[in-house]
């Protein structure tokens, strides 16, 4: 009978091949960096993917974002730090016989706080001022009115001054990463299978990206919502386009969306969206 049970272990063991995923980390509390691997097991199984960038359970605050991502043929490693305590998978998506598959592996986040932590003591009252108080006075207007006046020499020289531009040796702004995610964006719309929520991911972090470099702030760090308001504020773009295109974000980036759509649907998409934010 022993040896019925280990031949059919032995039998069983690829027909139940998991990919191999983990954490090298042991106890994890928030403000922690993960260091995630996962490996491919199976020939059917292709199109590891995983986003870098903050990821919101809602509009408030990232729960986690994931930076470093490196790929090798079917291996995949990134590093994740988390802002929130709890259960957390770690958005990595692959597909096994054209069937899109999803991280499986549970990740607990831990918090410091115990709930039992002393309140904030008062501050002490300011030192009393002793001593003849209006020659105190007058001691710190004046070291403050020659601080002032030379602070506004200096500004009044600096700006007298010619500045001279080496043209030889004035850099050239840089746009790599928006050219990177552009290229990102280029060569999933020719991918065999593409998911709506991974495209509605790479479009919002380039319109972040190139929006960015054209109002001189930084925006990736900003939810969608706060995003399309500083749209809404800078830009001439319609409210209507505005309001449509935050409507989808929520609608597919949000919710267990694995819906495969069309090379042609992702194309039309993705053009569209160009065309409304002059992209």
């Amino acid at each position: 009978m022993a040896k019925y049970l280990i031949i059919f272990f032995l039998t069983s063991i690829p027909i139940f091949a998991q990919p191999q995923e983990f954490i090298l980390e042991n106890d994890i509390y928030v403000g922690d960096t993960v260091h995630y691997q996962i490996e491919l097991t199976e020939e059917d199984e292709h199109n590891l993917e995983v986003i870098d960038g903050d990821f919101y359970e809602d509009d408030t605050m990232p729960s986690f974002k994931i930076f470093n991502t490196t790929k090798e043929n079917s291996k995949l490693k990134t590093s994740i730090i988390f802002y929130k305590p709890g259960n957390f998978r770690v958005p990595v998506s692959w597909t096994k016989n054209k069937d899109p598959k999803k991280s499986e592996l549970n990740i607990v986040v831990k918090s410091q706080l115990l709930g039992n932590e002393p309140d904030i003591e008062d501050i002490e009252p300011p030192i009393v001022f002793s001593g003849p108080y209006f020659f105190r006075l007058f001691i710190i207007l004046l070291i403050t009115g020659v601080n002032v006046y030379l602070l506004y020499a200096l500004y009044i020289y600096w700006k007298s001054k010619q500045k001279i531009v080496d043209a030889i040796w004035e850099k050239q702004p840089v746009f790599e990463e928006k050219t990177r995610r552009l290229h990102n964006i280029e060569t999933y719309l020719q991918s065999d299978q593409i998911l709506e929520k991974i495209l509605a991911f790479k479009i919002s972090e380039y319109m972040k990206e190139t929006y960015s470099q054209k109002l001189g702030q930084n925006l990736l760090g900003r939810t969608d919502s706060e995003f399309l308001a500083q749209l809404f504020d800078k830009t001439h773009i319609k409210d209507s386009i505005l309001r449509e295109l935050r409507i989808y974000f929520r609608k597919t980036k949000y919710d267990n969306n694995l819906t495969e759509i069309s090379k042609e649907k992702a194309l039309t998409i993705w053009e569209k969206i160009k065309q409304d934010f002059e992209l």
